[in-house]
């Protein structure tokens, strides 16, 4: 049977789960990944480098956001944020980055074992998707 879940267990099962996936829309093209993410109870807090998220991002700042917490196919629970995307400078930046820690962000997965040039990495992005609204639903099989 479906459910609405409460302001309390929705705001549970975004500070107990570590991975969520964003949506964006720009030029036509629309992009769900999964990403890392701190929630503080206000906003959602990730980082990430530059590429074709953050470029759709700073195009239309306007994103949905998701996290799942599964037990079974007909056990499960999900939140969804609709929120804007913004990229944090300064102190804060600062601050959000030391929360996020360097593990939050996905190692990257070279294919070759001996790289002929250096890789060079591009500048961390820190950004806060501040919450617009946000809604839980669940499934138990009774």
């Amino acid at each position: 049977m479906l459910h609405n879940l409460s302001p309390e267990v929705t705001d549970f099962v975004l500070r107990n789960q570590f991975f969520g996936r964003i949506g964006c829309y720009a030029d036509g093209q629309v992009l769900v990944l999964p990403v890392s993410y701190l929630y503080d109870g206000q906003a959602i807090y990730g980082q990430t480098r530059e590429g074709t998220k953050t470029h759709l991002l700073r195009q239309n700042p306007k994103v949905c956001f998701e996290v799942d917490e599964m037990t079974t196919p007909t056990c499960w629970r999900s939140v969804v944020i609709q929120g804007e995307y913004e990229e944090l400078e300064g102190d804060e930046r600062m601050y959000v980055a030391q929360r996020l820690g360097p593990g939050r962000v996905a190692p990257r997965i070279y294919t070759q074992e001996v790289v002929a040039e250096p890789v060079i990495e591009k500048p961390m992005i820190v950004y806060r998707i501040r919450i617009l609204s946000k809604t839980g639903r669940s499934e138990t099989k009774e």
